[in-house]
């Protein structure tokens, strides 16, 4: 019996390499469409916006405000937020979300028309002080 266990040990050992060592042929994985997020508002709470014409709109999150605040975008544009708050930050904007430590930078998503309804949306920042993009047709 005792020279049953050993055997029976290594023939499970030899099973299991084997099997971890087996390949799968990859099948094509679809992308999934993105649903677009739905605007907040059709007109931004902030008075007066940027309207950049660059490839990147820049955000820059400083202590207590952004930088700009509203920021008026075309739907072939993408954003680049720049964290200067002196902390890490969560960022959220559609159905992106990510974690930017302090002084980093990224750009954010796709272009907008990619995945943002037109509209005002909020650059949601935690722990504070997001802006406004407003994407217009």
């Amino acid at each position: 019996m005792a020279c049953i266990r050993p055997t029976l040990i290594a023939v499970n050992l030899m099973l299991f390499v084997l099997a971890c060592s087996l390949t799968v042929p990859a099948t094509e994985v679809q992308p999934t469409p993105l649903q677009l997020a739905t605007p907040q508002s059709q007109s931004p709470a902030a008075g007066i916006c940027a309207e950049p014409t660059d490839d990147e709109v820049v955000m820059r999150l400083e202590p207590g405000i952004p930088d700009p605040r509203c920021i008026i975008v075309q739907a072939g544009q993408r954003l680049r937020v720049v964290n200067h708050t002196g902390g890490d930050v969560t960022i959220s904007l559609g159905p992106y979300s990510l974690l930017l430590p302090s002084n980093g930078e990224t750009v954010l998503g796709p272009t907008f028309g990619e995945y943002l309804l037109p509209g005002v949306h909020s650059l949601q920042v935690d722990p504070c002080c997001g802006g406004e993009l407003w994407l217009k047709e």
